[in-house]
């Protein structure tokens, strides 16, 4: 029969992870994951609103061009 000295407990612990210690490393990266999720809707969100404001510029500035071209 294997038994373990304090010695033997020690490497292990040192060695290997426990449950516990993956669990609250997991926990964290699905926070820190969650968070990341919701800077980057924000960013999506500012980035197609930007996008809009951009387009509606642009084409404002076209109809002016060729309006002065034309003559207006």
């Amino acid at each position: 029969m294997l038994t373990l000295n304090e010695k033997d407990i020690e490497y292990l612990d040192m060695r290997y992870k426990k449950i516990e210690d993956c669990d609250r490393d997991m926990n964290i990266a699905t926070k820190f994951s969650a968070e990341l999720d919701k800077r980057l809707a924000v960013i999506e969100h500012a980035q197609k609103v930007n996008n809009w404001l951009t387009a509606a510029i642009a084409g404002g500035i076209i109809a002016l061009v060729i309006k002065v071209f034309m003559g207006g």
